[in-house]
């Protein structure tokens, strides 16, 4: 008996097999080599990714963090140290811990409430109003009070930022302050409350 090896032969009785089909099987193998790769690659490169965001520096205020100028203030220029002894009483200002200017929550006010050594006659508290989170002024106005421009929130520095106007419903967070030896401000502990809307 003859054997039938070509395909062509009218005499050959298996199947046809469509060669459309074939490409497209060939493309989809293709496909699903190069995505096991891809896989494979994102398998090593997650843990990675994860290490890396694990060993990043934490940008949030730490106590030791030394405190220079948030922008020029009355001549200061920002990124510069705030000394204890250039803050006259009754004056307010804005600033960050070094280095970590990143992040707008560790905004802090500094005010000057009464003279004195050291960090005596100073408080500070976050500069992000409690009720929407905008930044509030870095002076003080014409009652003493800690202002916001947003909504007209207001807060007694004196009586550790209580509201005494506007729609915020929460005292700014306080936060201590030391002086260094270098007469440096420098932060001494964390915000008492969450910073800006609870």
């Amino acid at each position: 008996m003859e054997e039938l090896t070509d395909r062509r032969d009218p005499r050959f009785s298996g199947p046809e097999v469509d060669e459309h089909w074939m490409v497209n099987r060939r493309r989809a193998l293709k496909w699903l080599i190069r995505a096991g790769y891809g896989a494979f690659a994102l398998a090593f490169a997650l843990p990675a990714l994860a290490l890396r965001a694990l060993s990043q520096q934490q940008t949030e205020v730490a106590s030791g963090d030394a405190l220079v100028y948030a922008s020029n203030a009355g001549g200061r220029p920002g990124g510069e140290p705030v000394m204890a002894n250039d803050l006259a009483v009754g004056e307010g200002i804005q600033a960050f811990p070094q280095g970590k200017t990143d992040n707008q929550s560790n905004l802090i006010e500094v005010i000057r409430l009464a003279d004195g050594e050291g960090a005596e006659g100073l408080v500070a508290y976050s500069a992000i109003c409690t009720h929407l989170g905008c930044v509030v002024y870095a002076g003080l106005n014409q009652d003493g009070n800690i202002a916001c421009p947003c909504h007209n929130s207001q807060f007694d520095p004196s009586e550790d930022a209580e509201v005494t106007g506007g729609p915020a419903d929460r005292a700014l967070p306080s936060i201590e302050v030391s002086v260094t030896p270098e007469g440096i401000i420098a932060v001494a502990g964390q915000f008492s409350g969450p910073v800006g809307p609870a």
